[in-house]
């Protein structure tokens, strides 16, 4: 079973300061921008308003159970949402625990990189902000914009959804859409399906060890590692890489990203969708499950998805593991 290894996450971190700064080699996308893009992409939910659900305890577990589930899918390749027997739990369980314990392990100097972490994650945030609208606009439209005239293509089409003001009659079920991403219809049978889940969760949550790392250093390493990941099937750069600055110079030459940032956009294009609550659905064993643990445990495993570099098997390195030393106790 492989865990956060101590040797591969000292290198790791001790290199950051040797990273491309990368802040003044991407414009700034405009937040107006963006919104207006992702109003348009289709399943795209933007500024949805939160007031409008009745259950606010429910909504914020569905959240916290969603995010999870795609992380334990991410990291495990296991589906968390579905009915697993107890030896899938118990595989799931003694994972989940060896990534806590290898975390634990490192939590010192995981605290003694916050402000490198810190530093190269808001100097890559221009170019992931960048980069992730750039992708979401070939997937979802179908807009390369590395081909001629794809500003123009991208241009018009917010300009025909401005026209068409196609969110004014939209209709989102906050609830609803947090199952279907758990893959659960928003029905009776659903509900019933997912407040299963959400204790089953809750168990498996309360079985695990105490993650004793600084939520700051965790968020902040989980969010590296996520940005780091996201540009190479986006671009095809490794920031990792010794020839990465040039990789990167070519990638962002065919990119019209100052162009981009100057679409124009009008104030329809910011998508504002009115809110249907699903409170008929009876979801009373969600919004009461305790999973307070989840979202620092998502961040876990979203660097064990993200970084399998950072990861081996335990006592392989070479040096004493600390995960070893730390089950020892």
């Amino acid at each position: 079973m492989s865990c956060l290894c101590s040797l591969h996450l000292g290198n790791f971190l001790g290199n950051l300061p040797t990273f491309p700064h990368l802040s003044v080699m991407v414009p700034l996308i405009p937040l107006n921008v963006v919104a207006a893009i992702n109003a348009t992409l289709p399943g795209f939910p933007v500024n949805v308003s939160l007031s409008a659900v009745a259950d606010l305890a429910a909504t914020a577990n569905l959240s916290v159970m969603a995010s999870l589930t795609a992380a334990v899918q991410a990291a495990l390749g296991i589906n968390l949402a579905a009915n697993l027997s107890a030896s899938v739990m118990a595989s799931v369980h003694a994972s989940l625990s060896a990534t806590i314990g290898s975390l634990n392990a490192n939590a010192m100097v995981l605290n003694l990189a916050i402000p490198n972490l810190a530093a190269l994650v808001a100097s890559l945030l221009n170019l992931h902000i960048a980069i992730s609208l750039v992708s979401a606009i070939r997937i979802s439209l179908g807009i390369d914009l590395r081909l001629p005239g794809a500003i123009a293509a991208l241009q018009a089409h917010l300009n025909a959804h401005a026209a068409l003001n196609v969110a004014a009659s939209a209709r989102l079920s906050v609830n609803a859409m947090l199952m279907a991403r758990m893959g659960f219809a928003a029905t009776a049978r659903g509900a019933l399906a997912v407040n299963a889940r959400a204790q089953a969760i809750a168990r498996l949550l309360l079985g695990l060890p105490t993650l004793r790392v600084n939520i700051q250093a965790l968020n902040l390493l989980a969010m590296l590692l996520a940005m780091l990941a996201a540009l190479i099937p986006a671009i095809n750069v490794n920031l990792r890489a010794p020839n990465a600055m040039a990789q990167l110079r070519i990638a962002l030459a065919g990119l019209p990203l100052t162009a981009l940032a100057n679409l124009r956009v009008s104030a329809r294009a910011s998508a504002r969708a009115s809110v249907a609550a699903t409170a008929t659905l009876g979801l009373s064993a969600v919004a009461t499950a305790n999973l307070t643990a989840a979202a620092a445990l998502t961040a876990a495993l979203s660097v064990v998805a993200n970084g399998s570099f950072l990861l081996a098997l335990p006592g392989t390195c070479g040096l004493p593991c600390p995960v070893g030393l730390v089950a020892a106790l």
